[in-house]
């Protein structure tokens, strides 16, 4: 049987469009968790310290699964020079698979 393969967008990002995403996400979603992997750290972190680290050059990657609109999403942010990395995947929900 086959199984629906998740929806998976990937995207390259100026800091201002991640910055414009982490207050869209403030604003209009669920966020369920944050992890982050730093120079400093690495562990799950509040969006708010996520948005600092990014801004501060210090995040080297970020992973922020939330809900919007009835879907749940995993981003995946990747800061790089002079775009970010975006990989962004809809997380199916666990009724539409089988047993």
């Amino acid at each position: 049987m086959n199984e629906p393969l998740p929806e998976i967008l990937q995207a390259e990002w100026s800091s201002d469009q991640v910055m414009q995403l982490f207050a869209d996400l403030s604003a209009g979603a669920v966020v369920q968790h944050v992890q982050l992997k730093s120079s400093r750290s690495d562990g799950t972190v509040t969006l708010q310290n996520a948005v600092s680290a990014f801004a501060a050059r210090e995040a080297q990657a970020i992973q922020i699964r939330y809900d919007f609109e009835g879907e749940s999403w995993c981003d995946t942010i990747m800061p790089g020079d002079p775009t970010t990395k975006i990989i962004r995947n809809r997380i199916p929900d666990e009724d539409t698979f089988p047993g």
